[in-house]
């Protein structure tokens, strides 16, 4: 991509988010929003950044665990501030994918094993989501039982995640599948222009073997954990809020499975947030506390993901002094 079109990109995520942002003060009023924000309970806020932190040390363990299963063993700490370097750009240029492709950048320029990272990076990814989709069907069948699906849009937006459960069971079955394998292959070898985007070799890499199987029930239990954990972020942010209720927690276990699928798609800050908020205000929460929830939930994420941008400066430092070194010795040495 050029730098022009970069700067357009950049541009025009910038104008969203501040047309977003626009819009939600004039709908609810910055005095009221302020209001909602200074009532928030301070504790609970903590709180969350502690859980947050907490998801993310675990994340750390499941990819640590893909990593080695694809014949990369990094030693734990390089793990961390690698995958919170990740979450830094995910929170911050404005795309879930972001972090994930600096991740395997480092990888392959570190590791030389640029395809490996990206694989295990995928199945990190695809557990997570694997995870929330689970803890979403969790959480619509409960409003089944309650009879609360009478609302059309929530009840849409329960479907969507329902049909995308059934296409990540789908997934899943063709990773551990040889003869779906062997018939996607054979597809994909006839056609000239796929073989050279290097697709087979990608997706090669990625299928799940039978000597993985083990490692599945690791990644399984980690991945529930950690997403768990990222629901509970929004949920303590809810209690902070003085929102949460013993009728209204399942919202929670559907609604934020559906942001963390809109964080896969590069979105401008502020659209998931609002479409949280409408989602939250549609169940019956109060519309100014549903809107900030959201944002607060962000921001929130946004901070303790800050761990991961001081881990970058500091990288960028690092290197940037063994380049001024190595140059001085080639100085001296001449």
């Amino acid at each position: 991509m050029s730098s022009f079109s970069k700067s357009f990109t950049r541009l025009f995520k910038l104008i969203v988010t501040l047309l977003v942002m626009a819009f939600l003060v004039r709908k609810l009023g910055w005095n009221q929003i302020l209001a909602t924000v200074l009532d928030a309970d301070p504790l609970w806020l903590v709180a969350s950044v502690a859980v947050f932190i907490a998801s993310g040390w675990l994340g750390v363990i499941q990819w640590e665990i893909l990593l080695k299963n694809r014949g990369i063993p990094l030693k734990f700490w390089n793990a961390f501030r690698l995958y919170f370097i990740g979450l830094f750009f995910n929170n911050f240029i404005m795309g879930g994918i972001v972090g994930d492709a600096v991740k395997v950048a480092s990888l392959k320029s570190r590791q030389g094993k640029g395809m490996a990272g990206l694989a295990a990076t995928f199945l990190d990814r695809f557990a997570g989501l694997w995870a929330m989709c689970g803890f979403a069907v969790g959480g619509s069948i409960i409003l089944l039982q309650r009879g609360a699906l009478n609302n059309g849009k929530i009840g849409t937006a329960v479907l969507a995640l329902l049909v995308t459960f059934v296409m990540f069971v789908g997934i899943m079955i063709f990773l551990v599948s040889k003869p779906m394998q062997s018939a996607f292959f054979r597809i994909t070898d006839s056609m000239t222009f796929v073989s050279k985007l290097r697709v087979k070799e990608v997706i090669s890499e990625m299928l799940i073997e039978a000597g993985d199987f083990h490692v599945l029930g690791k990644v399984a239990f980690f991945s529930i954990i950690t997403q768990f954990f990222r629901i509970a972020v929004h949920i303590l942010v809810a209690a902070a809020l003085g929102l949460l209720t013993v009728g209204n927690f399942q919202y929670f276990f559907i609604f934020v499975p559906l942001m963390a699928m809109l964080m896969t798609i590069p979105l401008p800050f502020g659209v998931r947030e609002a479409v949280g908020g409408t989602l939250f205000a549609l169940a019956g929460f109060p519309e100014h506390e549903a809107y900030v929830m959201g944002f607060l939930a962000s921001l929130v994420g946004i901070g303790a993901s800050c761990l991961g941008g001081v881990f970058f400066v500091t990288d960028r430092m690092t290197t940037q002094g063994k380049k001024n070194e190595k140059s001085i010795n080639c100085s001296s040495a001449a």
